[in-house]
């Protein structure tokens, strides 16, 4: 009887610890499998993209972009005076080049052409505080970038460009000729009776004088050829 209970014990005693044993072993499997879990409510998964621009079409990389647009919506881009100058990477293998430009540009938000006088560049009292608000909001939105050309600006530069051509070649033409005739007669005296040497001499000046007007005139017209082509804008930003 005794033996019997003997065995009954120890039997026990096994029982017990294998449970003992298997609570711990699962309580173990249990918090290993915790320890692999991702907890993604705290995890940041979004990487923010590097800005971009699109250049004649092309994207590129530009980590200086929201400072380019609100540099040139606070600059005069509207004046002949502008300058840009952007460092841009390629997009795909990274190859880094600097992009330069001399020139009034044309400026589009959101595809409507924005006025020289605007709630970006405000001149009244406190509006560079108004400015510098509306900028941050329209960075913040910002979806798309473009520089890109102006295809009729360019033909019509083109076309300017050939008339000043033009009009350089006929004013050396014609300061050859207004040369050889001061060559002869800006020396000349006119008296009160008239030989016929002395008409020949203010028939010359009369030519010599038309040389001049022309000259002059070609002058104005080089002038304003000039001003044409400043007052061009050969680039258009797009902000979207």
């Amino acid at each position: 009887m005794l033996g019997f209970l003997n065995l009954d014990m120890r039997l026990y005693k096994i029982i017990i610890l294998l449970i003992v044993f298997g609570h711990n072993f699962l309580n173990a499997q249990t918090n290993d499998d915790e320890g692999t879990k991702i907890d993604l409510n705290n995890v940041n998964v979004q990487v923010k993209a590097l800005p971009t621009i699109f250049l004649f079409g092309q994207q590129y990389t530009f980590r200086e972009r929201d400072n380019f647009i609100r540099g040139i919506l606070k600059s005069k881009w509207f004046l002949k005076d502008l300058s840009i100058s952007l460092d841009l990477e390629e997009f795909y293998t990274n190859r880094v080049f600097r992009f330069n430009h001399k020139g009034k540009v044309e400026l589009l938000l959101k595809s409507k052409k924005l006025p020289t006088n605007n709630k970006y560049n405000s001149f009244f009292v406190d509006g560079a505080a108004y400015s510098d608000l509306n900028i941050t909001r329209l960075i913040s939105s910002i979806k798309e970038v473009r520089i890109d050309s102006i295809q009729e600006s360019i033909a019509q530069r083109k076309i300017l460009l050939n008339q000043l051509v033009e009009l350089n070649n006929e004013i050396s033409d014609i300061q050859v000729s207004i040369d050889k005739y001061k060559e002869v007669y800006d020396d000349v005296v006119l008296s009160k009776r008239l030989s016929d040497k002395k008409f020949k001499q203010i028939e010359g000046l009369e030519k010599l004088s038309i040389l001049q007007k022309n000259y002059r005139g070609l002058k104005r017209k080089v002038t304003r050829n000039r001003l044409k082509m400043e007052s061009i804008a050969l680039l258009v930003v797009s902000i979207n």
